[in-house]
């Protein structure tokens, strides 16, 4: 009888654990990311939202929004601005000096 108490515990955590394994890779859970593909039928909903608002925007300018917050989301553009800004770091290291004025 003293061990009942123990073994339940134990049960218990085999059980949390075993549901915690199956329920971590549920298939509720989408690969794909939030930047993925954008169709034509979520930017001609998002184009005639914003109509209705009062804001006109052709979908083609909200598919290229669409897309870059999926770039975004996805860490794309972070890369592409650290290529940018370490392509402008060398340019400005491989200048000439700019002789000074009173010198």
């Amino acid at each position: 009888m003293p061990f009942y108490f123990f073994f339940a515990i134990l049960g218990l955590l085999i059980g949390a654990l075993l549901t915690w394994f199956l329920l971590a890779d549920h298939p509720f859970e989408s690969i794909e990311t939030p930047g993925g593909p954008v169709d034509p039928v979520e930017a001609s909903l998002l184009s005639k939202e914003l109509a209705e608002d009062g804001i006109t925007l052709d979908e083609a300018t909200i598919a290229h929004v669409l897309n870059l917050h999926g770039a975004y989301v996805d860490g794309k553009i972070r890369e592409a601005q650290a290529t940018a800004e370490a392509a402008r770091a060398e340019a400005d290291r491989t200048q000439p000096v700019a002789p000074t004025a009173g010198s």
